[in-house]
Order: C-alpha cells, then structure tokens, then sequence
C-alpha cells in the first residue's frame, strides 16, 4: 500500500511541475537596438579598423632633453608655422657654461694683443744697458788678462793667474753674448709659433661658445612644420623626461585634410587592390557613413597596434595600412564631425579585385 502510494504521488508531483513550467513562462521582449548596427554595405567585401588622421600624420612633439619647462607658448586650438616657439625649457645651466666660455674667450684675446704689443717700450732700455755692462766687463776682463800674460813673462805672476783671467774673459764673453741675444730676441717681437698657438685657443674658445648657444637654441621647442595644436599635456613648471617620455607634451596636426588608415587583416589583403571601393561609417549614436578613396597602400605588414575591442578581433595577426581620404568634402571631415584619432569602421568591396587563381608550381 505504501508502495503504492508513493507511485501516485511522484506522479502527481510531475504533473504540478510540468503544468508549472508551461503555462508560467514568460515572454521575454525583443528590445531595440541602441542604435544601428555597422553592417557591410557590400555582398562581398572586406571590414576593418580605420583611424582618422591629419594627411601628414600625427606630430608628437617632445622636448629634445630632460628639464624643467619654463614657459609654454601655445593652446589647443592654436595653428602654428614652421619653426614658431611651442615651450621653453630652462637654460640656466647651459647660461652659466656660457658667462664661464664667454670669460675665457675674453682671456684669449687678451693674450693675442699682448703678443701683439711685443716689445715694450720700457723693456728696452734695461735690456741694453745690460748689453753695455756686458761689454765693460768683457774689456775689463780682457785687459786683466794681457797684464796677467805680461806679468807672467817677467815672472811676476804664475800661469795659473792667467788661466784664471782667461776664464773671466771667457764668462764675460758669453754673458755679452747672453744680453745681446736678449736684446735682439725683444726687438723682433712675439714668436710667431706663439701667436698661431694663441690665435688656435682662441678659436677653440669662440667654437665652445658657440656650440653652448647652439644647446640653449635646442631649449626652444620649435614646431618642426605648420599645423595645428591637438593636444596639449604640459604646463610652465613641469618636469619633461626627454624623447623617452610615454606621453609626449605636445600633438600637432594639419587639420586641412584628414585621412582614414585602415587596418587590413593580412589574410584579407589579397581581396583589395587600389581600385577597390571603400567607405567608412562614425561610430555612435548618429553614425555618419563615409565616402573614401584609397590614396595608397602600405607595402609593410606590422603587427596590430590599435583594437576595436570586438570579442572576436584577433590579436596575434599583421596588419597591412591603407590609407584612404574622404571623398566629397573639403577634406576637414567638419561636415561630419570627426578629428583625429577616431575609431571608424572601414569596408571594402572585395568585387573589385578578385584573387587570381595559382599557376603552374615551378621546379
């Protein structure tokens, strides 16, 4: 009996569940979509990630060395031209090593006039009278040499006296010698070896000043050609890091003519050719599509830097640029609303290049 009633009542508890579940489901609504979807206008094209950029690309302007920046010249918004001021940074170290090359520069040309100035008027006279008592000596010691000969011939004296006066004569000699040399060598003025060796340190000197004011110049950040200011990331006070920096203080750009360059996958490469029709579509909540026209193609697959950020996007592929520009406008993309560095999706109708069968393998 039990048995039995434990049969009836697992079936009756699977027809409470079954009638449960049929007739308490509920309908789900579909709910619209928040805005279109990009689909491919092609029946058979190829899709990819564009980016909008100037026509000559996107300028990142960093300073050439670290330092302390010290003025900024520009704003956002800003159209510059080739070589304008953008920021200063500090020079007061280069500025010291300037004043320090600048005073010895000074102390070269003080050396070449004085070569110049050889001789002086008042360093003649001492040099001649020392001629003279050069001379008065000599004939002193000469005349005490004769009488030392004659004294020894009467026997008055020995011959070693006159080997000693002869030895004075000898002294007395060499030091006229001496002052005359000496005399003559101030009369003739600076060595000339001496002024070439002057006239090398002062040039020396002046391409050291030079060169300091070549590296305060490097200081100035300059736009290197015209455009426009897209972004401005430092302020006067700042510490830039150099070249090296992840975030470069300054973005330029010429907004007179804005691109699209396409991602193309490599294994979709072969589907488009320059004839190839294109257009691109904004993203967002009032997409704007885009008629585009390839400029050129890229010939250098690299890896993908730039996502979409769909599930399905492959990461570990090349990519091959085509860069394209919009077709029907100025070229400023203003009608539309777009600026560099946005993301749009960029088709491709596959048609227009169809890949070629494989030929005969070759031995």
């Amino acid at each position: 009996m039990v048995r039995w009633a434990t049969i009836v009542l697992s079936i009756i508890g699977v027809v409470i569940g079954v009638v449960a579940v049929t007739t308490g489901k509920r309908v789900i609504p579909d709910a619209p979509l928040a805005r279109p979807a990009s689909v491919n206008p092609f029946g058979r094209g190829v899709a990819a990630l564009g980016i909008v950029e100037p026509a000559g690309r996107i300028i990142e302007v960093a300073a050439p060395d670290p330092g302390l920046v010290t003025e900024v010249f520009v704003n956002v918004g800003d159209i510059v031209t080739k070589g304008q001021p953008l920021m200063q940074l500090d020079t007061r170290g280069i500025d010291s090593q300037i004043i320090r090359a600048e005073g010895e520069l000074k102390s070269r040309q003080a050396e070449i006039q004085r070569w110049h100035a050889i001789p002086r008027a008042e360093d003649i006279p001492p040099l001649e009278a020392a001629v003279q008592r050069a001379k008065a000596t000599q004939v002193d010691a000469e005349d005490k040499l004769a009488r030392s000969t004659d004294a020894v011939k009467s026997g008055a004296m020995s011959a070693r006296d006159v080997a000693s006066a002869q030895a004075s004569v000898d002294i007395a000699r060499a030091e006229l010698a001496s002052a005359t040399a000496a005399l003559a060598k101030l009369k003739a003025g600076g060595w000339k070896a001496d002024l070439e060796v002057a006239q090398a340190n002062l040039e020396s000197t002046k391409a050291q000043v030079a060169a300091l004011q070549i590296l305060k110049e490097r200081m100035t950040v300059r736009a290197p050609r015209e455009g426009t200011v897209l972004r401005r990331d430092v302020e006067a006070g700042e510490y830039v890091q150099g070249p090296s920096m992840a975030n470069t203080p300054l973005v330029l750009g010429d907004l007179t003519k804005l691109h699209v360059r396409a991602q193309v996958d490599e294994e979709d490469f072969a589907l488009i050719g320059m004839d190839s029709k294109a257009v691109g579509r904004t993203r967002g909540a009032s997409p704007q599509e885009l008629q585009l026209q390839i400029v050129r193609i890229e010939p250098f697959a690299r890896p993908k830097l730039n996502l979409s950020g769909a599930n399905s996007e492959r990461t570990d592929t090349r990519i091959i640029d085509v860069l394209m520009s919009i077709v029907g406008t100025d070229g400023t993309g203003g009608e539309f609303g777009i600026v560099p560095g946005q993301a749009v999706d960029v088709f491709f109708d596959a048609t227009a290049k169809k890949p070629s069968a494989p030929g005969p393998e070759k031995r």
